[in-house]
């Protein structure tokens, strides 16, 4: 089977683009906060991390519910993916 790749460029109106501003800077910044939770805690687990997690990410980011499950999908797969290359620098502690 045939893979076929498109590039596709979307003209909005400014006010759907800055919506859409809004919303890529939320969910950026979620990631950002996720992540930096996930190199304290070393966890992956996403029931975990969706008990810990969800409810800020809903609250504080104004994340709708598949937005922050996403968020959480995203940053467990970028982690064990770093984690398998052999990059296991986000998860050594720091010998204080």
């Amino acid at each position: 089977m045939a893979t076929i790749t498109a590039k596709v460029k979307i003209y909005v109106q400014k006010e759907q683009g800055e919506r859409l501003q809004m919303t890529t800077n939320a969910y950026r910044q979620a990631w950002n906060f996720l992540s930096e939770k996930v190199v304290e805690s070393k966890e992956l687990n996403q029931i975990n991390l969706n008990n810990l997690y969800y409810k800020e990410l809903r609250n504080r980011f104004g994340l709708k519910s598949q937005m922050a499950q996403s968020v959480m999908k995203t940053v467990i797969a970028r982690y064990k993916s770093a984690k398998s290359n052999g990059h296991e620098c986000c998860f050594v502690k720091d010998k204080d």
